[in-house]
């Protein structure tokens, strides 16, 4: 198997697992077994540990010596914080591309928002497409690599699936059809701060409502208990 093959493999195995966390079917605390995993999903054990591991850094398992991997518990302020970073490094990309948006990418970015407003409104899985499609156009213009970076990776901190509940969140749906198109609209007119705030608070806002609707799904884990205080072994600045 090649190297893109395994990384894809360990990638799908990763969202399963995930995907078992979000709806419950394992709980904060739950013991991880690889083998039983390995069987569930049909692969070998390896892919499984891989993702294990992944998931691990990205916050959802924890890996403790000598007990495997387990569950982490899904905090409400983690969520909030995660919106934060990526409400700020959306907006920075943003600023970046309205630096650097030429004629014909403001014509494909306008494309793609007259084809969300057009969407079938019941169809998840387009708007999540076109959605990302749009954003992913505008990191492409922006033309930086590490700011994406950090948006991608604050995207899967974040527990939803969306194409399956996208329209399941209150507001998610308009705020789809209608908040891209001012944004654009400074992009265009290479309004750098315009573009930076618009898109920064496009993020905070769906991250306000989805914390709304998983407020009223008693989602949270209960909150952990306080450690005590450590250095932070950060050197003076």
């Amino acid at each position: 198997m090649s190297e893109a093959s395994r990384a894809q493999l360990r990638s799908n195995v990763a969202s399963a697992i995930r995907d078992q966390i979000l709806d419950r079917t394992v709980r904060p605390g739950d013991s991880l077994r690889l083998a039983q995993l390995a069987e569930q999903l049909g692969v070998s054990v390896t892919p499984v540990r891989e993702a294990l591991l992944l998931l691990t850094q990205d916050g959802w398992v924890r890996h403790e010596p000598n007990r495997g991997f387990r569950v982490a518990p899904i905090r409400r302020k983690d969520v909030e914080d995660t919106y934060l970073m990526w409400s700020t490094a959306e907006g920075e990309i943003a600023a970046r591309a309205a630096t650097r948006a030429t004629a014909g990418d403001i014509d494909y970015l306008r494309d793609l928002d007259q084809q969300i407003r057009d969407a079938d409104p019941t169809d998840g899985h387009l708007a999540t497409r076109l959605n990302s499609e749009l954003h992913g156009y505008v990191a492409v213009i922006a033309d930086a690599p590490k700011l994406d970076w950090f948006a991608q990776a604050a995207s899967r901190l974040v527990p939803l699936r969306f194409p399956e509940n996208f329209h399941m969140v209150p507001g998610w749906s308009e705020v789809n059809r209608t908040e891209h198109a001012p944004i654009i609209d400074k992009i265009a007119a290479g309004d750098v701060e315009g573009a930076r705030s618009g898109m920064a608070s496009h993020f905070r806002g769906t991250g306000e409502l989805l914390m709304r609707w998983l407020d009223s799904l008693e989602f949270w884990s209960e909150p952990e208990t306080k450690q005590a205080p450590r250095g932070t072994g950060r050197l003076a600045g």
